[in-house]
């Protein structure tokens, strides 16, 4: 199996508007409720402080179904991802011409070269940091803060918190795991310390955000805010 089935070849399996399941935002195999998505955009909303004139840069877009809701709320997007199947889906469904922008590109390589750095005032990074390696976490952060001068806040959303790590793969029976493989069904698991010390490092105010208890991934993840100091 190769190693990006899960993010390249898994999503074709299921119908084009599928749009939660191909991105695995899935409980027991099923869509997360309404509830649920309501929750995580209104999580995103509240950090992000959306302005009517933001421009917003979201990496590891997947097909833009979690975005489209936060179109109303800003003036310009941009999303990246680096599976073709799922930026043709965001194309064919999620484009507003004039507004949206999809590419199809390497999340932290997009960031170095993205010629609009210097219009960005906000990033997005939902359910995909985990697939980065701690190296280029630090990379992209580093970007961001040398490139996009405009950006006053960057939310990175549902990170496996490595606290939690022991009793999540205890619960399913899973002896064998590891916590650092940007390659694994779920990734690189972080502690929040580490993202504090990280987001510090390049400059950044960090703070640590969870999700109200009755979300359906509530029990072993976390959000980061970053934000730029006035």
């Amino acid at each position: 199996m190769s190693d990006d089935y899960l993010h390249k070849e898994y999503p074709k399996q299921f119908d084009r508007d599928a749009f939660w399941q191909q991105i695995k935002r899935t409980v027991n195999g099923k869509p997360v409720s309404e509830q649920d998505i309501r929750m995580i955009v209104d999580q995103i909303s509240g950090a992000l402080q959306f302005r009517p004139g933001d421009v917003l840069l979201d990496l590891g877009c997947g097909n833009a179904a979690l975005a489209s809701y936060l179109f109303d709320s800003i003036s310009e997007y941009h999303g990246v991802d680096f599976s073709e199947y799922l930026v043709g889906v965001a194309r064919e469904f999620f484009s507003i011409p004039g507004k949206t922008h999809f590419y199809c590109g390497d999340a932290v390589e997009a960031t170095l070269e993205f010629t609009e750095a210097s219009r960005i005032t906000r990033v997005l990074v939902y359910g995909v940091i985990s697939y980065l390696s701690a190296g280029s976490v630090s990379t992209l952060l580093k970007t961001i803060w040398s490139q996009y001068s405009a950006c006053e806040r960057i939310f990175i959303g549902n990170v496996p918190d490595k606290t939690k790590a022991a009793d999540f793969f205890q619960r399913r029976n899973v002896a064998d795991y590891r916590l650092d493989d940007p390659k694994s069904p779920i990734g690189v698991w972080w502690s929040a310390d580490e993202f504090v010390a990280l987001g510090e490092a390049c400059g950044f105010n960090v703070d640590i955000m969870t999700m109200p208890n009755d979300f359906y991934g509530a029990g072993y993840r976390f959000d980061v805010l970053m934000t730029r100091p006035v």
